[in-house]
């Protein structure tokens, strides 16, 4: 579905034709996004006509005005009105859809590309697929979450300048690429558990805490620092485990890494905080000056 977000400014302003106000009223009444876009620019409409009103010349001119309903203009379309009764699924549904296509179609190429390769070098390698599982899931999906999650992006500017607040958006962004690629690691482990490669269970754990956590970290230094920022910590945190696998790093620090990548209740709560935290602080966090035009 279109979304005719170029004419709403001229919807709520009264200037479409008569046939392109019907059309995109119909638009409307079954659009969740665009209704939301719709009553931010009736808004802005209304309080610039407010602002424009002539003042009254006298008290009699004051009393006529209030009680003399003004007349429709030529043209005019009804004021916009959500539609009640819309399904917060549907909204849902339309927030991740659009976040689908403002992230990017090289992330999801990358990210499908390198994950696959991973997979394929689990089946086929000497090491036990749970190690490789557990190497490449966490750092793909930590790199993908910062680039996605990140608050300099062109698509960031727009996002702002809807009624969709902040959180909202970072939650639909942080959910739709942890979904997606859970769901891809999660056919790669099946695969590979069919090919004999080892349990399901096991192959999933191995993979599933580091990835949150990961994740976790990498989201919560995008959204309130920057992109490269998130994937460099995620990126440092990932050799750190690699060093501690190697025997490079101290018994003790290598147990708390070692610790820190299983999938247990511990590092799953301390992800899940983390991202609440992030949340919670969104409204509040400073925005980035717009872009300038010819950047």
């Amino acid at each position: 579905m279109s979304h005719p977000t170029d004419r709403l400014a001229e919807y709520a302003a009264g200037t479409l034709p008569d046939r392109a106000a019907a059309t995109l009223a119909a638009h409307l009444s079954r659009c969740a996004v665009c209704q939301q876009d719709a009553s931010a620019w009736q808004r802005i409409a209304e309080g610039v006509r407010d602002q424009l009103a002539p003042a009254p010349t006298s008290l009699f001119s004051a009393l006529r005005d209030r009680l003399t309903p003004p007349l429709p203009r030529p043209g005019t379309p009804p004021p916009y009105r959500a539609v009640p009764g819309t399904r917060p699924a549907a909204r849902a549904v339309g927030l991740l859809a659009h976040q689908w296509r403002l992230v990017g179609w090289r992330v999801w190429i990358v990210a499908a590309v390198v994950l696959a390769a991973g997979t394929a070098v689990a089946g086929w390698a000497t090491a036990p697929a749970e190690a490789v599982l557990a190497t490449v899931v966490p750092l793909v999906a930590a790199l993908v979450v910062a680039a996605a999650c990140g608050d300099d992006d062109p698509p960031g500017e727009l996002l702002r300048a809807t009624p969709t607040s902040v959180r909202t958006t970072l939650l639909a962004r942080l959910t739709l690429v942890l979904g997606v690629l859970f769901g891809a690691a999660v056919v790669g482990s099946l695969g590979l558990s069919l090919a004999g490669a080892g349990e399901p269970g096991r192959l999933l754990a191995a993979w599933l805490g580091p990835m949150v956590l990961l994740s976790a970290v990498s989201f919560a230094l995008a959204s309130t620092w920057r992109p490269a920022v998130g994937g460099s910590a995620a990126l440092a945190l990932w050799t750190l485990r690699a060093l501690a696998v190697s025997g490079a790093l101290d018994a003790g620090v290598a147990g708390v890494v070692e610790a820190a990548w299983r999938t247990t209740w511990p590092v799953l709560t301390v992800a899940g905080a983390l991202v609440a935290g992030v949340l919670a602080l969104a409204p509040r966090l400073p925005q980035p000056a717009p872009a300038r035009l010819g950047r």
